[in-house]
């Protein structure tokens, strides 16, 4: 606050030039002092792309956040680019409110972190903020895995009727340890059967195929008895690369896979693996994708 009046800083792409000086008029009408963007690059501020430019005018805007109570999000059409999307997990990290032009997703807290470790890369954070930036993560995903453990989730209808479960969870050493609670309470049935795997193994390649070998070598005559399977991978913060070596193992059973929202590359990938394992074998695989 300044003198009485709320603080805003815009933020989004620049391409959207008239929504910033429409957003700007109204917001100052409504009271507030507003802070914006002092080009447009993607609207003809050629200036922007001159050597060392960009680079001010970005560290400029982290410094703009930083006056200001809470930023406003130009997200036209639910657009959100690379830049904005460090600018949100800045301005959420310094305690900042945030709205949207449009109705948005909250960035999960895996995403604003990595978002952060790219502020930090770029040199646009210091090691202080890094440092406190990584135990605010550290307390967050465990509060995140205590509501986990508590079943306070949103659990969908597709998970009902299952009757086996399986969690491959990747040891992470560099960070808090995750250990869940028995998942066959989430499904309120006394006939689920749960599979947790601790993958072993120095890095997230050696433990997801130490998972699948475990699977094939000791559960496979469980699995082919079952009606629908629940899978999960834990613990990894990009699971996208191992969802199809994990698919594998699942060919033709009738399975829900659970991961985070944030993996849209993942699931693009699994769905691609499903239709060429439907077109190679004529065998329909009924598979649910749900998202925590």
């Amino acid at each position: 606050m300044v003198n009485g009046f709320n603080v805003i800083t815009l933020c989004g792409s620049t391409r959207f030039k008239d929504e910033f000086l429409e957003a700007q008029k109204r917001l100052t009408l409504e009271g507030n002092i507003v802070i914006s963007v002092g080009l447009f690059g993607h609207s003809g501020d050629d200036e922007v792309w001159t050597e060392g430019v960009k680079d001010m005018l970005d560290r400029q805007h982290l410094a703009k956040i930083d006056l200001a109570d809470e930023i406003f999000v130009i997200n036209v059409g639910g657009y959100i680019g690379d830049s904005t999307r460090r600018e949100i997990a800045y301005a959420e990290f310094k305690g900042k409110s945030i709205t949207y032009l449009e109705k948005a997703p909250n960035l999960c807290i895996y995403d604003n972190y990595a978002a952060l470790c790219e502020l930090h890369d770029a040199g646009r954070i210091s090691d202080e903020d890094f440092e406190k930036a990584g135990r605010d993560f550290d307390e967050k995903r465990k509060a995140a895995i205590a509501e986990y453990n508590a079943c306070n989730g949103p659990w969908p209808y597709q998970w009902k009727n299952i009757d086996v479960v399986i969690m491959g969870i990747l040891q992470q050493f560099t960070i808090v340890s995750i250990d869940y609670t028995d998942l066959k309470y989430l499904y309120e049935a006394d006939t689920v059967s749960e599979i947790r795997i601790k993958g072993k193994g120095t890095n997230d390649e050696e433990q997801v195929q130490n998972i699948i070998d475990t699977i094939r070598n000791e559960y496979m005559d469980m699995l082919q008895s079952s009606k629908k399977l629940a899978v999960t991978l834990s613990g990894s913060s990009n699971p996208t690369a191992y969802l199809e070596n994990i698919a594998d193992c699942f060919n033709g059973f009738d399975i829900v896979w659970q991961t985070r929202k944030s993996v849209r590359n993942g699931i693009k990938q699994l769905e691609r693996y499903k239709r060429k394992f439907e077109f190679e074998t004529g065998v329909t695989w009924n598979t649910f994708i749900d998202f925590y």
